[in-house]
């Protein structure tokens, strides 16, 4: 297998050394996405539910233009800054996927904070059908 960076207009222009979209096989990895405008990379600050509304519409918009959907969602780390904030998170991010499809494995953390006083950060691990 070779590992491939997969380009997309669909998400920020990263601010460090990473790759937003990595292929190996066909899975692909999906670097930590936060709320930030797609286009223009400028931080969406909000309630938890808006910083994840546009998290989880970036990710989308980047499955899709990669080949992949959601419905290929393999697994999803969300990191979050305060427990409390979960419920408020769980609601958009279910809202994302069906039980009919399944839901994708998960594990969510808490920390003291993610950069620019944001209070999300999701990142993915997605199949591809070739």
């Amino acid at each position: 297998m070779k590992r491939e960076i997969i380009p997309t207009a669909k998400a920020p222009a990263p601010v460090g050394p990473y790759s937003n979209v990595v292929k190996y096989g066909n899975l692909l990895f999906i670097s930590g996405m936060a709320s930030e405008d797609a286009v223009t990379g400028e931080i969406l600050h909000g309630t938890v539910t808006e910083q994840t509304e546009n998290i989880m519409k970036n990710i989308k918009a980047i499955l899709e233009d990669v080949g992949s959907s959601m419905r290929l969602v393999l697994k999803c780390s969300i990191h979050m800054t305060r427990p409390e904030y979960f419920s408020e998170m769980n609601s958009v991010y279910g809202s994302y996927f069906n039980e009919e499809d399944g839901y994708p494995a998960r594990v969510t953390t808490f920390g003291s904070e993610i950069y620019d006083g944001l209070d999300v950060e999701i990142d993915v691990i997605a199949g591809i059908e070739e």
